[in-house]
């Protein structure tokens, strides 16, 4: 059993109660790993269709708004303040990175040329090259999906 928290509660309840929501999101039980609550353990896991299906319904469900706008703007504050500054991107993706040691991950949503807007998510694990490198490429990605139009 985890030791307990101020409130009495432990991190496997904690653990127990998120996988009751992900159920309910229908979120498959094998697209996420959660070892301990913290997030920063290097045996938690979760695949890219199970971040776009929670900041899917994230997104879908009103009450869940302050959540969506807390998220950094690429090129205007937190971890996304440098990142797309002066690209078609700037202001258009709301975003969450992530990172350990060869792990970086940017999850979110953009905003299309069209208006629309897109949720995404991008991980890579176990690079061999410079995590700039792999930042370049999802910014990449990013001012794609940001000047894409259907028109």
């Amino acid at each position: 059993m985890g030791a307990l928290g101020a409130s009495g509660a432990t991190g496997a309840m904690g653990a127990r109660k998120a996988r009751e929501v992900l159920q309910r999101w229908n979120i498959p039980d094998d697209s996420v790993v959660m070892a301990d609550g913290s997030g920063l353990s290097r045996y938690n896991y979760v695949t890219s269709e199970a971040l776009v299906r929670i900041l899917q319904v994230m997104r879908g469900e009103a009450r869940h708004a302050p959540f969506v706008e807390s998220l950094p703007v690429a090129g205007r504050d937190g971890t996304l303040a440098r990142r797309l500054a002066g690209t078609a991107a700037e202001g258009k993706v709301r975003a969450k990175t992530g990172t350990v040691d060869n792990v970086r991950a940017i999850a979110g949503y953009v905003e299309t040329a069209d208006g629309d807007t897109l949720v995404f998510s991008m991980i890579a694990n176990n690079f061999t090259v410079a995590s700039g490198v792999i930042d370049a490429a999802a910014d990449q990605a990013l001012i794609r999906l940001a000047t894409f139009t259907t028109r």
